[in-house]
C-alpha cells in the first residue's frame, strides 16, 4: 500500500495578519481527512522561528515585538522541516505568505503548494500593480494615487492637495497588506493626513482612491474537480458597526452581516461572477481567489483580488463554498486535490 501523501499546513508568519493566519491554519488542519493524508502543521512564529507540530492550537504564541531570529538560520530550519512534505497547504496571509516570498522558497525546494504561483501572488499583493493588470484587461477599477513615505515627508501639502482632488471623501489603504489593517475612510485634509500616517505605518506606500458608495460584494473563484476555475455565489457584506468592512467587522463575531447568496438581480450576479473570473485569469491566479467589488449606481468597480483568502470560521470563501454545496472539509479536500493534480 502506497504511503499517504504528507500535507503540512503552513500558518502564522511575520505579517500583521499573523493571528488571522493561525485561525485559518487551525481550521484547515482540523478539516483535513486523516484517512487520505498524513497531516502536520508548520507554524512560523512572529520572530521568524519555524516549528513543526501535530497540535497547532497548543503551540505557545510568540508576543508581538519579540526580537527576530536570524533569517538564514530559520530558512535552513524551514527547509529541513519541509524535506518530507508532499504538499504545503498555505494558510498564510499578508507579507511573506501572499506576496510570492514563500511560493518562491517552496519552488526552490521542490515542494508543491496550494494556491497561486509567485508571480500572481506578488501582483495581487501590490494593489497598484494589480490595478494596472486589471486596467489592461479592461476591468472596471477606480482612479488612484500612490503616496510613498518619502513623498509624504517631503511634500505633505502637495500630497493632501492631490488627495482631496480625488473627491470629498477618499479611501486610504496600505498598498501592500490585507485584512483591512491600516485602512480608513477620510473626509477632509485632517482626516486624510491621519489616514495616510496610519497606512504608511503599515506599508512603505499608501493607495488613495475616491470613496465609492454602493453595495460591497465579494465573489470567490474556485477550481472545480476538473481544474476549471468557476465563480462561487456572491456574498453581500453589510458592516454593523462602521462605514466599511474593517478588521473588527471581518473577524469579530457579529461584526457584519454576510449574506450568501447575495440578494442581487440575476444579471448583476452573473456579471460579477464573470468579472471575478476575468480578474483571476488576468493575474494568472491558480486554485482559488476572491475578488472584492463595490456595486455602485454606475456599475461594479473591482477593488482588489486576494489569492489566499481567509479560511477562518468568519471567512467569506467558506461561506460561498457552503452555499454552492461544498462544506468546509470538502472545500479543503478540493484545494488539496487540485494542487496535487498540478504536480
Amino acid at each position: 500500500m502506497a504511503p499517504l501523501p504528507h500535507v503540512s499546513v503552513i500558518m502564522g508568519g511575520p505579517s500583521t495578519e499573523h493571528a488571522v493566519s493561525l485561525a485559518s491554519g487551525r481550521m484547515v488542519f482540523e478539516a483535513l481527512d486523516r484517512s487520505r493524508y498524513r497531516v502536520s502543521a508548520l507554524v512560523i512564529h512572529r520572530d521568524g522561528r519555524w516549528e513543526r507540530t501535530t497540535d497547532p492550537a497548543g503551540v505557545p504564541l510568540v508576543p508581538e515585538g519579540a526580537p527576530p531570529r536570524p533569517r538564514r538560520e530559520e530558512a535552513i530550519r524551514g527547509a529541513a522541516l519541509l524535506a518530507d512534505v508532499d504538499l504545503a497547504f498555505l494558510a498564510l496571509h499578508g507579507t511573506f505568505g501572499e506576496d510570492g516570498t514563500i511560493q518562491g522558497f517552496l519552488e526552490t525546494l521542490g515542494v508543491p503548494y496550494t494556491g497561486s504561483g509567485r508571480l500572481a501572488s506578488a501582483l495581487a499583493m501590490d494593489k497598484v500593480m494589480a490595478k494596472r493588470v486589471f486596467r489592461q484587461a479592461g476591468l472596471p477599477v477606480a482612479a488612484e494615487i500612490l503616496v510613498d513615505r518619502a513623498t509624504w515627508q517631503a511634500d505633505r501639502s502637495g500630497v493632501l492637495a492631490a488627495v482631496t482632488a480625488l473627491g470629498p471623501v477618499v479611501a486610504i489603504k496600505p498598498n501592500v497588506g490585507g485584512s483591512s489593517v491600516g485602512v480608513s475612510r477620510a473626509e477632509g485634509e485632517a482626516a486624510a493626513a491621519e489616514g495616510l500616517a496610519a497606512a504608511l505605518a503599515v506599508a512603505p506606500a499608501a493607495l488613495v482612491e475616491p470613496w465609492l458608495d454602493g453595495a460591497e460584494i465579494t465573489v470567490a473563484v474556485l477550481e472545480d474537480a476538473d481544474g476549471e476555475p468557476r465563480p462561487l455565489p456572491p456574498v453581500a457584506i453589510r458592516p454593523r458597526r462602521g462605514r466599511f468592512f474593517d478588521f473588527a467587522s471581518k473577524y469579530e463575531t457579529g461584526g457584519a452581516d454576510e449574506i450568501c447568496p447575495a440578494p442581487l438581480d440575476p444579471a448583476d450576479a452573473e456579471s460579477l461572477g464573470a468579472l471575478a473570473l476575468e480578474a483571476h485569469r488576468a493575474l494568472g491566479a491558480r486554485g482559488l481567489s476572491r475578488a472584492d467589488f463595490i456595486l455602485t449606481p454606475g456599475g461594479p468597480v473591482l477593488l482588489e483580488v486576494n489569492t489566499l483568502p481567509g479560511l477562518t470560521p468568519n471567512s467569506l470563501l467558506p461561506k460561498a463554498a457552503a452555499a454552492a454545496g461544498l462544506p468546509f472539509p470538502r472545500l479543503v479536500d478540493r484545494i488539496v486535490q487540485r494542487a496535487l493534480a498540478a504536480v
